[in-house]
């Protein structure tokens, strides 16, 4: 239904008037060169008048009380000039005055409407009385009146729906936008309320590491195993209000972002990406060699990086199978992604994510040829054996 209307919204409705009044056009003329009851010294200028009566028709949504009133008039008077219109079945003539009459109902104010559609009986009458040949008979006069006030009733009703519509669209829209400015205020004051008790936990989680942390320095000597335990501890109170601090600044830095709240990605969450781009119609296999070992977060992020990076690239050029491979070495971590299908201007795609492997001063080398290659190094000087 919706792309019906879009159809029909788009049709250019100039062009629809013009191809009407042609119609119209052709259809007189045929009755006005092929009915008997019009002499043949009459036909020209009858089918001249035919052309002139209809032709307002195609100017109706530009100039709708002039088309209406000019119709009428040019319908009068040629009958006196010698013009038989009122030989033919008259349709094709009745169908341009409901058009007309219809048109200023539903573009014209009610004062203008009104004005050219009284004008227009009254010029039309003539015309009337004159094939009738009973000026002012009560069942003419019903005619031309029901001929014009009707289409022009129905064109202000039209008019007046349209109106309603677009006023209960407005409505809409502007409630649509008061509610949306409701939701971004209750949003804001609940990450506010959030903000403000995260803070609160922050400030005692590091509180209690410093005291910890000083508990632990007079215990080095005396009891190494206390001192150790509280370390720990120490640790994982950090861990905790880093995480509570990655949450407030996620909440300040990206409003509409789901991510923004979960912590970073790692290599151990390939399994999942890999499912991901498993559904997207890309077949992806993992290997891992060596043995695992304890990342920093900024060489686990990277590396993760790397490989989501050359996974979406291979997707996007629509490859069909990619292996991907983590070598864990001695110092080293190796990452490799590899395809059967080449991908052009690799290199060139990979170069924000080149930058970011130099800055922890590894190295990535893409082979776009021949199928693809992608292999990074990244050295694990911070790293520590699981």
């Amino acid at each position: 239904m919706n792309s019906l209307r879009t159809r029909i919204a788009g049709i250019d409705h100039a062009r629809l008037d013009a191809l009407l009044a042609i119609a119209i056009i052709v259809q007189l003329e045929l009755e006005i060169w092929l009915v008997r009851g019009i002499p043949d010294s009459h036909r020209p200028l009858t089918a001249a008048a035919a052309v002139l009566v209809v032709a307002p028709l195609a100017v109706r949504r530009r100039w709708p009380a002039g088309a209406l009133v000019c119709c009428s008039v040019l319908a009068t008077i040629q009958a006196p000039l010698g013009g038989r219109i009122s030989a033919t079945s008259g349709l094709g003539l009745i169908l341009v005055l409901v058009l007309l009459a219809y048109s200023t109902g539903a573009w014209l104010d009610l004062r203008r409407g009104a004005l050219a559609v009284i004008l227009a009986a009254a010029a039309f009458s003539g015309f009337v009385f004159r094939a009738s040949g009973s000026p002012g008979n009560a069942t003419d006069l019903f005619f031309v009146s029901l001929l014009f006030a009707a289409p022009w009733f129905a064109g202000r009703l039209t008019r007046e729906r349209t109106r309603r519509a677009a006023a209960f669209r407005e409505l809409a829209a502007q409630a649509a936008t008061e509610r949306e400015e409701r939701e971004r205020a209750a949003i804001a004051e609940e990450r506010v309320r959030i903000g403000r008790e995260l803070q609160d936990i922050i400030a005692h989680n590091v509180n209690a590491m410093v005291i910890q942390a000083g508990g632990a320095r007079q215990l080095l000597r005396t009891d190494p195993e206390r001192a150790r335990a509280t370390i720990l501890n120490v640790e994982q109170v950090g861990r905790e209000a880093l995480g509570d601090l990655r949450r407030v600044l996620g909440m300040l830095r990206k409003d509409e972002d789901p991510h923004a709240l979960a912590p970073q990605p790692g290599l151990d969450q390939l399994a999942a990406l890999l499912d991901s781009m498993s559904e997207a119609g890309l077949e992806c296999n993992l290997h891992l060699q060596g043995e695992p070992v304890d990342l920093t977060p900024g060489v686990d992020l990277v590396g993760y990086r790397v490989i989501e990076a050359a996974l979406r690239t291979a997707a996007a050029s629509g490859c069909g199978r990619v292996v991907v491979t983590v070598c864990y070495r001695l110092g080293d971590l190796e990452l490799q992604v590899q395809g059967g299908d080449s991908i052009p201007d690799l290199e060139q795609a990979l170069r924000g994510i080149s930058d970011r492997v130099a800055l922890y001063g590894g190295s990535l080398r893409a082979t776009p040829a021949n199928g693809f290659a992608v292999h990074a190094h990244l050295p694990l000087t911070a790293a520590v054996t699981a």
